[in-house]
């Protein structure tokens, strides 16, 4: 390998929506042999969906002592570096991570992604499919478990490490000649901002001031007066969402900008 590379997975809180990360695991890999990993917990400010832990099995009782997504990422960052990363099924992890890092208002780290399920589908054709357990099975990796964040990095790397020596051998491979399509990066997947009416640009200073603010909000008819600290501003399939804290409940929510008719 002409570089190092750092292989990453992420587990979720959440299933459907914009995600929280729960766990982020990762190894860096280093002529070919994995010189150092990167494992930690995440305190999600959203409840695991119960469907999320019967993925992963990761409770809430698992994360309540974990640091916030912000601590994590930049303990992360200045691990990583400015190598390139890897996963499989990138563009999941790549988003999660780019929500994260915006949420946070951090820099994001500027290295490409590798996507190791493209390079299975290239070099491992005969497998009866490409998910990463089915994968593991196929080249007969060590038993262990899966959907777990390091745990799912370290089979990763084994499957672009196999990719690598049916296209030429691990020790001549040239990273750069395994990226496929235009450069995948946590930048590119940053989540757009939405252009604030009239009626709601007082949202954009109480975000930047982290003041709590006053919003109608709900049907046309009868909107409902509610607390809220803005949080994070972000665009989906072309609408505009906003996240804030409800300090009436002390959870943090998401609400749809069309439906904020005003804020007092």
């Amino acid at each position: 390998m002409d570089r190092p590379l750092v292989v990453l997975d992420t587990e979720t809180a959440t299933l459907q929506g914009a995600p929280h990360l729960l766990e982020l695991g990762a190894v860096r890999v280093v002529d070919g042999e994995i010189e150092d990993s990167f494992e930690s917990f995440v305190r999600p400010e959203v409840a695991i969906e119960e469907e999320a832990t019967a993925i992963h099995g990761i409770a809430e009782s698992d994360v309540r002592n974990a640091p916030t997504a912000a601590e994590v990422l930049e303990r992360f960052n200045a691990w990583a570096g400015d190598n390139w990363f890897a996963a499989h099924s990138a563009g999941f992890d790549v988003k999660v991570l780019a929500y994260e890092h915006a949420r946070a208002r951090l820099e994001p780290p500027a290295g490409l992604f590798m996507d190791s399920l493209k390079l299975a589908k290239k070099h491992i054709p005969e497998a009866a499919d490409h998910k990463l357990p089915t994968l593991c099975q196929h080249l007969e990796l060590e038993e262990g478990p899966h959907h777990r964040a390091l745990s799912d990095a370290v089979y990763c790397w084994k499957v672009i490490e196999e990719c690598f020596e049916r296209a030429g051998g691990l020790q001549d491979a040239k990273l750069a000649t395994f990226l496929s399509g235009a450069p995948l990066t946590i930048t590119s997947a940053l989540p757009p901002e939405p252009r604030l009416p009239r009626r709601l640009r007082p949202l954009g200073a109480a975000l930047a001031e982290e003041r709590e603010v006053v919003a109608l909000y709900g049907e046309t008819s009868s909107p409902a007066s509610i607390p809220l600290l803005p949080r994070f501003l972000f665009e989906h399939r072309s609408k505009g969402y906003l996240e804030a804290l409800c300090p009436r409940s002390g959870t943090l929510r998401t609400y749809r900008l069309d439906r904020l008719h005003k804020i007092l």
